[in-house]
């Protein structure tokens, strides 16, 4: 398996990736009504500028490219991730991360700090905040 870095030219295999497995998670989580295409999730004004990625219990990514951040677009991604999933729902905060504001304004609240290895490159130390919503 190689792991790369992201290319435009991905664009149209993410979408074939994230589509039909998104639709199979929300029709385990009988919330099937809820699928928008990764194609229209992901643009403003036809251009992809960011995306979510969560499950029922946690939100796992939320990026949005630096020239659109503080537009909005983060707290529309946040508003979809928490209609759309369970509660009590978490999230991991990489201690440092300026999107924890953002986070606490949407009603997380930071509930642990932990310390430990980065999954995936366990050379690398991390504290994160472990913040959870439950309204």
């Amino acid at each position: 398996m190689q792991i790369r870095k992201y290319q435009e030219s991905d664009f149209s295999t993410l979408c074939e990736i994230h589509d039909p497995a998104r639709k199979q998670e929300l029709a385990a989580a009988n919330l099937t009504a809820a699928f928008i295409p990764f194609k229209v999730a992901s643009q403003k004004d036809k251009t992809t500028v960011g995306f979510v990625a969560f499950n029922d219990e946690e939100l796992g990514w939320l990026y949005v490219k630096p020239e659109y951040q503080h537009q909005g677009i983060g707290s529309q991604l946040i508003d979809f991730a928490i209609k759309n999933a369970g509660r009590p729902f978490y999230l991991e905060v990489l201690e440092g991360n300026p999107a924890q504001k953002l986070y606490l304004a949407k009603g997380f609240k930071t509930i642990q700090h932990e310390s430990g290895k980065m999954p995936g490159n366990e050379s690398f130390h991390v504290e994160v905040d472990l913040m959870k919503y439950e309204k």
